[in-house]
């Protein structure tokens, strides 16, 4: 989750600086995530009108757009990223119309580092000094700044960690693979709302090896989703396409 808001900053003098980008022909840069991958374009400004604006976008940024019924978008004379949220769009043409345009308080998804989730189920061995081992089923994984990793995995409601907590998280990124170590700390533990079990995210480090091949493995999983974010642009554009007269 990201801050944001360095100072206050009107609707109107956000279409007042995008409008610059319409007159000088300058992009800006969008963001979005697919199925956990950031997705940053530029987008040409066709537009700018009291309530809305038009831009012309890549085809992918298109189909996250549409995924996640927002975009972001960043320009150097905006002091911040500004959250914007679909009327229309128009797959044949890449054109996208925008409205309710602000600064938002904090930015509630990584629109910076891959999670990755994975496509089978994966267990992971959690070890304590203090506690017996408990199961977990992994949810996503990333690799931040400074080589960090950060997991996420799904586990029983009563289990007796808290914040700051130190684990050994044990895992095979494939029934074949090589045991996999990662040793950190408790980030957050949240309770997952009706379904009796609770979200645990754990910030660690790997040894090198380790660390190579959850790399290797969240670069395949990139290429998988990018490939279906490919797919789900070509259908969206075939069905447009079927319903013309």
């Amino acid at each position: 989750m990201a801050k944001q808001i360095t100072e206050t900053i009107t609707t109107a003098d956000i279409l007042a600086r995008l409008r610059i980008h319409l007159n000088q022909q300058r992009p800006v840069t969008l963001h979005n995530t697919y199925q956990g991958v950031p997705v940053k374009t530029e987008a040409e400004v066709a537009m700018i009108h009291t309530n809305f604006i038009g831009l012309i976008v890549h085809p992918y940024q298109a189909v996250c757009i549409k995924h996640e019924r927002r975009t972001f978008i960043e320009s150097k004379a905006l002091p911040e990223l500004i959250r914007a949220y679909p009327i229309s769009i128009d797959y044949t043409n890449h054109v996208v119309l925008l409205k309710r345009l602000k600064i938002p308080q904090t930015i509630n998804v990584d629109l910076h580092h891959s999670w990755i989730a994975p496509v089978k189920p994966i267990s992971v061995d959690i070890h304590s000094q203090e506690e017996e081992p408990y199961a977990a089923e992994m949810l996503g994984i990333a690799v931040l700044e400074d080589n960090r990793i950060r997991m996420v995995m799904a586990v029983p409601e009563d289990i007796p960690y808290v914040r700051k907590d130190m684990l050994s998280l044990g895992f095979r990124l494939g029934q074949e693979d090589d045991l996999i170590w990662v040793q950190g700390e408790v980030h957050s533990l949240v309770k997952i709302r009706n379904k009796g079990i609770k979200r645990l995210e754990v910030d660690g480090r790997a040894v090198m090896t380790d660390e190579i091949s959850i790399l290797a493995y969240i670069a395949k999983r990139e290429d998988q989703i990018m490939n279906a974010l490919d797919k789900a642009y070509k259908k969206l554009r075939k069905a447009k396409k079927g319903r013309k007269p």
